[in-house]
């Protein structure tokens, strides 16, 4: 099952034992669930949260506890019911679907940037190299790696990506997939 295969991969990434705070995502449209991976982060007492679009059409991360009620978020996902929103600064790790991943830290998502706005400190002028924040960690399958696939000036590249083959960092030489 890739939720667990990928679960094993996340978890072999040294920073997430370390971590306080992750956000991570509830699987749509063909996604790798995450549950696997929250299940634990649950029971090692780490904050879990999810992305939600706030009013001003900005993201956001909310709290998600063990048991929370969900409902149907801005485009339908599921996000909990929850006010307790945690600043991206504040996180360690961010777990980020994606519809197609590449090389040096490409991603491509649904098209509308929210991702690349909430976390575009990493591309300001003078950002420190390795970039400052949470570790950055693309989910998806294998069949998403595309070779070619370019990052925008404007895109935020990730640090790692992460599928139920294994986990490629981008600052590794090789990876599986090129």
């Amino acid at each position: 099952m890739a939720s667990a295969a990928t679960a094993s991969q996340i978890w072999a990434i040294p920073e997430m034992h370390l971590a306080r705070v992750v956000a991570t995502f509830i699987a749509d449209d063909g996604e790798i669930s995450l549950w696997p991976v929250v299940a634990r982060l649950w029971a090692e007492d780490v904050a879990v949260t999810v992305p939600a679009i706030d009013a001003a059409d900005e993201l956001m991360f909310v709290r998600w506890h063990r048991g929370a009620e969900l409902m149907p978020g801005r485009f339908g996902i599921p996000v909990p019911v929850s006010t307790e929103r945690i600043d991206v600064l504040n996180h360690d790790v961010i777990l980020l679907a994606g519809v197609l991943f590449g090389p040096r830290g490409a991603r491509a998502g649904r098209g509308r940037g929210y991702y690349d706005r909430a976390l575009a400190f990493r591309n300001a002028p003078g950002a420190p190299m390795p970039p400052a924040g949470p570790l950055l960690v693309g989910v998806g399958h294998v069949f998403q790696w595309d070779p070619d696939l370019r990052r925008r000036p404007t895109d935020v590249a990730i640090d790692a990506f992460a599928s139920p083959e294994g986990v490629r960092r981008f600052d590794a030489r090789c990876a599986p997939w090129n």
